[in-house]
């Protein structure tokens, strides 16, 4: 009986042992750019287009409120891309998870590829070809350039956009220490220049982020 206590509670140890481990990983824990890029601060990151005329419009920016233009928390920027446009990597890191979404009504399917900066930063390029056709998302996943375990660096093509409804769009959003921030500080002041500049082509007094 006590033999038998003991093997249970290895057992206990040994799973718990391995989940922590998962966990950790997931989390970043383990993570190195081995000197690929200067992953000590994202502060030189850029936008996802190519050319300004690959995008025909700009809905959303980041709020943390319903006070702003768009009347809605929004943890992230929309980029409305036409339909077979390149989607770049706006800063360089490794492909850390491609993840597949599958929510109600028009916006079914969303296909999100996950880029780790860091330990603490991953960038999110959340795919929302506006469709409730599961071909269309296999369709969009079979446009993706990149796979788990890739590297990039910034200016990398990683997707070509695949636009089922003008409603189309990829949400990105930042994600640092488990929280979501303005995106503001992660640009590249070249960077934060194009974005504010597709911004203003669109609505020329609205701001990247509102409070």
């Amino acid at each position: 009986m006590k033999k038998a206590l003991i093997i249970i509670l290895l057992i206990v140890i040994v799973i718990v042992g391995l989940f922590s481990t998962y966990l950790l990983y997931k989390l970043g824990f383990f993570f190195s750019a081995e000197g690929r890029y200067d992953d000590t601060n994202l502060n030189y990151m850029n936008v996802l287009f190519e050319n300004k005329s690959d995008i025909n419009a700009f809905n959303e920016g980041y709020s943390e409120s319903a006070s702003c233009p768009w009347g809605f928390e929004h943890n992230g920027l929309d980029y409305f891309f036409n339909n077979g446009s390149n989607v770049i990597a706006a800063a360089p890191g490794q492909i850390w998870e491609i993840e597949n979404h599958e929510g109600e009504g028009n916006n079914k399917y969303h296909v999100r590829i996950w880029i780790r900066f860091n330990k603490s930063t991953v960038l999110g390029y959340n795919f929302e070809p506006w469709t409730t056709k599961e071909a269309d998302k296999n369709k969009q996943i079979s446009m993706f350039k990149v796979k788990v375990g890739d590297w990039v660096q910034e200016g990398d093509v990683i997707a070509e956009f695949l636009q089922c409804n003008e409603s189309a769009h990829i949400h990105f959003d930042i994600i640092e220490n488990e929280n979501r921030y303005c995106p503001k500080k992660y640009f590249s002041p070249d960077g934060y220049n194009l974005i504010m500049e597709l911004i203003h082509v669109y609505h020329p007094t609205w701001k990247l982020c509102y409070s």
